[in-house]
């Protein structure tokens, strides 16, 4: 591919946010130094037990779901279970005890999945957004296996290969695939990958939009910091959206994560400007991944809401294990 060709977010090495904002110069060595180092005082994990709330699998639901509703459960982080139309998908799949390539070092789980892999009903697809060990757990995807369809960004397929999953689904940001009747779209994000120090965004991220054969339409947001012009753009082409996962947490401090993960505020902002109708919230209550107390996200998930004037049950941070179920609405 010439250059001419190439799309701009390819680079000579990998890949590259679109509208990228000034970012600084901030490493993994100063993150580390500011998490051991800096003066904000960091949730230990072996303290976070029982502070996210958590609800017994409705497993009845789970295994026999009606077709012509949506249901989403939260098994914790960006991990879900997505149930429509006879179609069960799941995101992100990490039901390891460390978001790590350690066994002994490493981000370590203080909540319990909300649903164990031999808890799953058939899984149609699994669909990844990015790379990073708390989105991407190889040992969990040996485990689910093989039967799925998996869905990937660019250049991911290797990596899955490492779990045994010999084929995969590749796709470039607005590249789209139909499997049993759902058309799959991979949506940019505002992230970044990488798996070790030296392959930083040589593998492509991303969120995903799903819309089925009866025009209902579900977002997945994966990893992402806010970028007004981005999502507003996107918005605009694939919105609306009936119903969404959007993270709101991993936040702070603010200067370090503001351009790799969304607070509560802008979370609400994502929501409104993807026109996501009603969504759950992920990415909080599971890892210790950064500053903020373990159980702020959703107390500041509700001011936003009421700042913004947005009901409650639009917008839910559920327990983890939870399924909500969903009516569609048809629309005029």
């Amino acid at each position: 591919m010439t250059d001419d060709a190439r799309p701009p977010h390819h680079t000579d090495t990998g890949f590259e946010n679109r509208y990228p904002l000034p970012d600084g110069k901030k490493t993994f060595f100063t993150f580390l130094k500011r998490r051991y180092f800096g003066d904000e005082n960091w949730p230990k994990a072996k303290h976070q037990h029982g502070k996210t709330p958590q609800e017994l699998p409705n497993l009845e639901a789970i295994h026999a779901p009606d077709p012509t509703q949506a249901q989403i459960t939260w098994i914790g982080h960006a991990s879900a279970l997505v149930q429509y139309g006879g179609i069960n998908i799941l995101t992100d799949p990490v039901f390891s005890h460390r978001a790590s390539p350690l066994r002994f070092a490493g981000p370590r789980r203080y909540s319990p999945p909300g649903l164990r892999i031999d808890q799953l009903p058939k899984i149609d697809m699994v669909v990844l957004s990015h790379n990073h060990y708390d989105h991407f757990d190889l040992h969990s995807l040996r485990e689910i296996g093989t039967g799925p369809r998996h869905i990937v960004p660019l250049r991911n397929g290797a990596l899955l290969q490492q779990a045994g999953i010999d084929t995969c689904h590749e796709l470039d940001w607005d590249q789209s695939l139909t499997l049993d009747g759902v058309t799959v779209t991979l949506l940019p994000s505002y992230h970044w990958s990488s798996r070790k120090l030296s392959d930083r965004k040589q593998m492509l991220w991303g969120g995903y939009g799903f819309e089925f054969a009866d025009g209902f339409k579900f977002y997945f947001a994966g990893d992402s910091g806010w970028n007004e012009k981005l999502f507003s753009e996107m918005g605009a082409q694939y919105g609306p959206f009936d119903l969404g996962l959007i993270p709101i947490g991993a936040y702070e401090p603010r200067d370090f994560m503001e351009r790799a993960h969304v607070n509560p505020y802008e979370a609400v902002q994502l929501k409104q400007a993807m026109g996501v109708k009603q969504a759950i919230a992920i990415h909080w209550g599971t890892f210790v991944l950064t500053s903020e107390p373990v159980d702020e996200p959703p107390q500041k998930l509700r001011h936003a809401l009421h700042e913004a004037g947005i009901a409650a049950d639009e917008f839910q941070a559920v327990p983890i294990g939870a399924t909500r179920i969903f009516s569609r609405d048809p629309g005029p």
